[in-house]
């Protein structure tokens, strides 16, 4: 069981996707809703049997998720998972960085 987590790019790049393997199969992807907190549920099927995967997420902080992933039901982890890629978030601070830089020196 893996649970990862990387910004995608919806949004402008603002938002994260959580993703959830078991193996090599990713059973759960949040794909980036606009939520600060909220709940994702998908059903998968491991060697022929049918199981739900629920998964629960708070408010980002300092590069990381808290979550809590139940599978059938039953509580599986409650962690916190990092982001892979979070430093895409911050185009909008280097965009208006640079804007600014150029101003200084052009004007």
């Amino acid at each position: 069981m893996a649970v990862s987590c990387r910004m995608v790019c919806r949004y402008g790049w603002t938002s994260a996707s959580i993703d959830v393997a078991v193996g090599d199969q990713v059973v759960l992807r949040t794909g980036g809703v606009a939520k600060l907190t909220g709940e994702h549920t998908e059903q998968f099927e491991v060697r022929g049997m049918r199981h739900v995967a629920g998964l629960k997420w708070g408010r980002a902080w300092w590069h990381a998720f808290p979550f809590a992933l139940k599978i059938d039901d039953v509580a599986v982890i409650e962690s916190r998972v990092r982001i892979g890629n979070w430093w895409l978030a911050w185009w909008p601070f280097y965009l208006t960085l640079g804007v600014g830089i150029l101003w200084l020196i052009f004007r």
